[in-house]
């Protein structure tokens, strides 16, 4: 019975997760679409991370007749949106409270893996960035890989950032954490300034792709991670290409 009773209950939930999918197709308004919901199914706050960070809110005007002065009056109902940062809290209580069972708390919460990771890293940055976060000069995937940075890098970039109205996007911030990391575990220091990501963003590559049978015959069954180095050992050490 209690299985039957789930199951009732996930249709439901999927029927409304439509219906708001269809509204927003339409572009009503955000208080419209909570207005056409069965808040008995689908909460407040699965309908708006269902419209996304992208999905404005709206101002919605309505009459009211005031009893006392009977006349009529506007009453305007503003309907907000949580800050990304506000979210990334709410985040991190869950995953405190859950005791760090991430796969229980998307599955209680119906939050994807993804979602969760990208706003609960946003925790671990400086405080300077979680207000370009929250004002929108700072992506939030870009900000997930920055937050593996130390304080002192973090700092730089919100510097950067705010001094030269500097675009981080996500393949900057990726080059970012990885050669951050790669430092990290060969003892250097990495200082990043604004020449550094300037060289990311001019950075070109290209994607090489091997057969099985290549990579068999001419890599001894090398791990995939070591071919790349491996290549650019040879080509270093060979006068002409």
């Amino acid at each position: 019975m209690a299985e039957t009773n789930q199951l009732l209950i996930n249709y439901y939930k999927k029927e409304e997760i439509k219906k708001v999918k269809k509204m927003m197709e339409e572009k009503l308004e955000v208080g419209k679409i909570l207005e056409n919901v069965n808040m008995e199914w689908i909460s407040k706050e699965e309908v708006l991370n269902i419209l996304g960070e992208d999905y404005e809110p709206v101002i919605k005007e309505s009459k009211v007749s005031d009893k006392h002065k009977n006349e009529n009056m506007v009453n305007t109902v503003i309907v907000t949106r949580n800050t990304p940062m506000e979210i990334a809290r709410k985040y991190k209580k869950y995953f405190e409270e859950y005791k760090q069972n991430r796969k229980q708390i998307c599955k209680d919460k119906n939050i994807s893996n993804g979602t969760f990771q990208k706003y609960l890293r946003l925790n671990y940055l400086i405080p300077e960035l979680q207000e370009l976060v929250n004002s929108k000069k700072l992506g939030i995937n870009p900000s997930e890989h920055i937050s593996f940075l130390d304080e002192k890098n973090q700092f730089k970039i919100a510097e950067i950032i705010q001094n030269y109205d500097y675009e981080i996007t996500d393949n900057i911030a990726q080059k970012i954490k990885k050669e951050f990391r790669k430092c990290k575990k060969s003892g250097e220091n990495y200082i990043l300034n604004k020449e550094k990501l300037e060289s990311y963003k001019n950075e070109k590559s290209f994607k090489l792709i091997f057969t099985q049978e290549e990579i068999e015959k001419y890599f001894n069954g090398m791990p995939n991670k070591k071919i790349k180095e491996y290549i650019i050992n040879i080509l270093e050490n060979t006068k002409d290409v």
